[in-house]
């Protein structure tokens, strides 16, 4: 089974939302594949880049009047100074729905035949009345729904759920306007036309209450120590990340701050906090997706020139998708690293974690470097420690990145 969605069932979709987490966990459950058209995609991109355009000229505005009301002769913000970030926008979004949809193709031919059908009023297209007016429109949609026809003739096994609230040219499922009805002729029981988001939830999952989910989901959080830490120095890694040094202190008594390059070995990881948890129930598992902050520590390669290796402690911000059962991996569903350094404002949270910690790191930290990474890496599996033990030998470039 296959989801198909129209622009309208995920406009400004927000990659962080309940909608893009329900759509997170149909597909990580295996419930059904979840994808858009590539017309669906472009028309998704080109929402947030014309949002981010109107409001990069709001801003714009509001820079050149505060820079007329400060009084010195040096520019009093520069936040507009180099100019629309456009196609940064564009690829940014692009990558993060790509995380989330299948893309199925939307062709030249396809485009072709859509604005034929335009100009002969066809649905999905229409002649709209507009002012007197005939106006013809919805090549768009025509290009949308021959994408998905193509996609049941290609995969004559799958069935279709399309979910589009666009039933005046769309049809509702039942009765296909022409030609519409013409393009799927023996194919009409495998699709059927859902509305919007609550459908799709109500046919494809049971939403559970974050009250019952909050016990089950901490429980299975806390089982993972091992498995986040192997994804935290898979993760972790390519650019300069923040953290503080376990053996240094500042003046205020917190520990020195410093980046790290990446991790020698997976770090510990221990749960700190669990937070805007949702679920779903789906056959007889339930999938939850939670906002979920780890406290790491262990080696770390780190830019101080006369230390190889630090023993080094970060919060990391995660949001997780994993089934309380805890029968598959989890999915870090973050669409870049958050990460912090040990704030003495959080004391009260770290401080007995890095207590219990510090023993085992200043007895770790004892050895030379080799004698490190080889005690790091004998806790881990030969497959992670073959891994693991070509990462110190990475070159990083000015920029951060692997070279």
């Amino acid at each position: 089974m296959i989801l198909i969605l129209d622009t309208n069932a995920v406009r400004m979709l927000n990659p962080s939302g309940s909608n893009a987490d329900v759509l997170r966990i149909i597909r990580t459950s295996g419930t059904a594949k979840v994808a858009v058209p590539e017309m669906v995609l472009h028309e998704m991109i080109a929402q947030q880049v014309i949002e981010y355009k109107d409001a990069y000229s709001r801003a714009e505005v509001a820079v050149k009047r505060l820079h007329g009301r400060h009084p010195d002769a040096v520019v009093a913000f520069r936040g507009t100074s180099l100019g629309a970030e456009i196609d940064t926008v564009r690829q940014g979004w692009e990558r993060r729905y790509r995380a989330i949809f299948d893309v199925i193709p939307t062709t030249a031919e396809m485009a072709l035949n859509a604005l034929i059908r335009e100009a002969n009023g066809e649905k999905p297209a229409k002649l709209a009345d507009k002012q007197g007016e005939k106006k013809k429109e919805g090549a768009r949609d025509v290009a949308i729904w021959l994408s998905v026809v193509d996609y049941m003739e290609k995969h004559p096994n799958e069935n279709v759920l399309f979910v589009t609230n666009n039933s005046k040219d769309f049809g509702d499922g039942v009765e296909w306007p022409r030609p519409m009805g013409d393009d799927i002729r023996g194919m009409e029981d495998r699709i059927q036309v859902l509305p919007d988001m609550d459908a799709v939830i109500s046919v494809l999952t049971e939403k559970v209450q974050a009250s019952e989910l909050s016990t089950d989901a901490s429980i299975a959080l806390k089982a993972l120590s091992q498995t986040i830490g192997e994804k935290a120095i898979k993760m972790l890694r390519g650019r300069p990340q923040q953290a503080s040094i376990l053996t240094m202190f500042d003046r205020s008594g917190a520990f020195k701050r410093a980046s790290f390059r990446r991790w020698v070995a997976p770090p510990d990881a221990e749960l700190l906090a669990v937070s805007n948890v949702s679920g779903h129930k789906i056959g007889e598992n339930i999938w939850f997706v939670a906002d979920v902050e780890w406290l790491l520590w262990g080696v770390a390669q780190c830019f101080i020139p006369s230390r190889d290796v630090v023993p080094t402690a970060c919060i990391w911000e995660t949001r997780v998708l994993m089934a309380t059962s805890g029968a598959e991996r989890p999915t870090i569903v973050s669409d870049r690293p958050v990460i912090k350094r040990l704030l003495p404002e959080d004391r009260d949270r770290w401080e007995p974690v890095i207590d219990r910690a510090m023993g085992g790191v200043d007895e770790l930290m004892a050895g030379n470097t080799q004698d490190i990474i080889s005690d790091q890496l004998l806790n881990y599996s030969e497959e992670n420690r073959n891994l693991i033990g070509r990462l110190p030998s990475l070159e990083v470039d000015d920029d951060g990145e692997n070279s």
